[in-house]
């Protein structure tokens, strides 16, 4: 009888599992491609068939945010003995825990969370106080002054929030052909341009407070959005560097009149391979990530007191903007080759 384990047998080295991870990640990795490397492996390629030098490709800038420089008022400040006249108020419990310590080292966010808190029980709370007492006064003052600065709050987490102002900053980390977190994402900033509109509409007391936290656990979570805008801007640098490339490119030396088309055949191999099999598909996803998200970046970003020029240009509507870009130059990267297929007369396979 055959025995898998033999006592004959010589021992064997076991390896500790933390380099058994290792190896497993290394493995892992390597097998699988970036989605960049599909773009330089593809201009190596033509590069190195044709005997051109493959062209360098501009590293991305970084995008800059403005910090808001509108000051906000001193806030009405609330006493403790005119606290104990609002007991029976929410309000009252508000303050206080925000004038705790945990007040004081709120987040962007939470601030903003705090002030829609305070308008709404601010309003539960005069319903039931004498119009006429001082403390009614300056409850209804305070709450008029943080109505009117509500817009400054949000804008203040929009710069402030790492979840929100890493959009535009560049990763080391690429979109996956198989990313996480899309729906999610599109969830959270749906609940962030509801919130920015009811602002805008002074029409605080309708808002969940709650979604201002709640939307940036998925933006935390994943990263989405920075790592969408960036694959968008490196993969139109990318395809302008193609473009540049195959028009420095003479169609007639590649596939001769009259004469052998083997080298045209690679070279249309390599299009089929490496652009119409790996990165188109890719640019596709793009696209559709952006016309779903774009148009609440424009609802949250454009025009904004914190959006840059350079932001602004990205979500313009009415001009170039991301969406419009990585099309545009997906397309007119495959203009050079149906012109390479007409001249030279063959079809990608």
């Amino acid at each position: 009888m055959n025995h898998l384990f033999s006592l004959n047998q010589p021992k064997t080295t076991t390896l500790p599992l933390k380099w058994l991870l290792a190896v497993c990640c290394i493995l892992l990795f390597g097998c699988s491609e970036q989605p960049s490397e599909a773009n330089k492996t593809y201009l190596s390629r033509l590069s190195s068939t044709l005997q051109v030098p493959k062209p360098n490709t501009n590293p991305l800038q970084q995008l800059t945010l403005v910090e808001p420089v509108e000051a906000l008022q001193p806030a009405i400040k609330i006493g403790i003995t005119e606290l104990a006249g609002i007991s029976q108020c929410k309000l009252n419990v508000l303050i206080s825990e925000h004038n705790n310590q945990l007040g004081k080292t709120a987040t962007a966010a939470s601030q903003l969370k705090y002030q829609i808190d305070f308008i709404q029980s601010a309003q539960n709370c005069l319903n039931s106080l004498d119009k006429q007492s001082k403390i009614y006064n300056k409850i209804a003052a305070a709450k008029t002054q943080k109505q009117a600065q509500l817009t400054q709050f949000f804008n203040n987490m929009l710069f402030s929030e790492p979840e929100l102002n890493s959009s535009w900053q560049l990763t080391g980390q690429e979109l996956s052909t198989q990313p996480a977190g899309f729906s999610d994402t599109v969830e959270g900033l749906k609940k962030l341009t509801t919130i920015k509109q009811l602002i805008e509409n002074q029409n605080s007391m309708a808002i969940n407070s709650d979604d201002i936290l709640s939307a940036l656990e998925p933006l935390n979570k994943y990263e989405f959005n920075q790592q969408l805008i960036q694959a968008a801007r490196e993969q139109i640098s990318l395809n302008h560097a193609a473009t540049q490339f195959v028009n420095t490119l003479t169609l007639e030396d590649i596939c001769p009149k009259g004469k052998n088309k083997q080298q045209a055949k690679i070279v249309s191999n390599i299009f089929n391979k490496y652009y119409l099999k790996q990165i188109q598909p890719y640019q596709a996803q793009l696209s559709g990530y952006l016309e779903t998200l774009q148009p609440l970046y424009v609802q949250l970003w454009f025009n904004q007191a914190v959006s840059s020029e350079e932001v602004n240009a990205l979500l313009d509507p009415n001009a170039k903007n991301l969406l419009a870009q990585l099309k545009s130059s997906a397309k007119e990267h495959v203009i050079w080759w149906q012109k390479f297929y007409k001249t030279c007369e063959i079809s990608p396979i």
